[in-house]
Parts: structure tokens; sequence; C-alpha cells
């Protein structure tokens, strides 16, 4: 696994309550990020990206009026998403499955159960950035492999098609 230099990562963080949202800020710098964006909620967000794009996206699930859940979906499948294979972490404090499943089947590349701590979102961007998954484009997907560990898939054909 190949080092990160931390201070070169332009994050953008995206979470509606302020006290939360500069709290992980402070981790953030902590951990060494360069420079880390901030955005209210999902919506502004994605205005944000059109302007600028970050080299990370770090959302919280839980915010109005657009979620951290419909806010990767738009990313990774409206025509007018600057870049949908930029990597998303999702920060949450809801780690039921259908929450993860939901999350997982909108295109996040990762999860970081709330309280954050500096070495777990370390780890996860450096996971993230270091260890890319396959971006698969079907008709009803378009994000990173969902798929942690290669399976055969029984005989069945492969419909996953790479980006072009």
């Amino acid at each position: 696994m190949k080092t990160i230099d931390f201070s070169q990562l332009r994050v953008l963080l995206v979470d509606d309550d302020r006290p939360t949202r500069e709290m992980v800020v402070e981790i953030l710098e902590a951990a060494g990020i360069g420079r880390v964006d901030r955005a209210a909620n999902g919506q502004e967000a994605f205005n944000r990206l059109r302007e600028s794009l970050p080299d990370l996206i770090v959302s919280d699930v839980m915010m109005e009026p657009m979620d951290g859940i419909t806010f990767t979906r738009r990313i990774r499948t409206h025509r007018e998403s600057p870049s949908q294979n930029i990597p998303v972490i999702l920060l949450t404090a809801h780690t039921d499955l259908t929450t993860v499943l939901e999350a997982r089947d909108a295109g996040v590349n990762a999860f970081v159960a709330k309280p954050v701590s500096i070495d777990e979102l370390k780890r996860k961007i450096t996971l993230v950035l270091n260890d890319p998954r396959a971006f698969i484009r079907s008709e009803d997907y378009v994000g990173p492999d969902r798929r942690v560990r290669a399976k055969p898939l029984g005989g069945r054909p492969d419909r996953r098609k790479k980006p072009e």
C-alpha cells in the first residue's frame, strides 16, 4: 500500500449540523488533510462540485434538504454530475443494515461510524484512495463494485460494464 500525502488532499465535507461539521473539519485537519471545503447539505455540495472537484467527499447521512445517500446517488447518476466516480465516504450514527445497504446501493465507497476517530477516518481514506474498486455501470447501479471479495458468478453471465 502506497503512502498518501494527506497534506495534498482536498476534501469536501458535507454536514448540515454546524458544530458537527466543524468538529469533523478539526479531525480532518488533525489527520493532515491539506484543504477542507464545507457544504451544509447535499444540494449545496452538488453545486460546489460544479465549481471545483475535491479528491474525496466525506458526507453525513442524515441531512436536509438532501441527505448523504441521495447526494451520492445524484453524483453517480445525474447527467450534470461533474465526476461520477469521485470517492464518497459516509459518516453515520445509523449503522443498521437497511441504511448500510441503501447507501451501498447508492454507490458509497466506505462508511465511518460516529463517533468519528482520526485513526478510523485516516484508515478509510487510505483504503478508498489506495485500493479503489472497479467502477460499475449497469441498468440499475452506478458506482464502485459492491463486492468486497471476488466470488464466482455461478455460471451466470457477467453483466457489469467497465466505463468507456
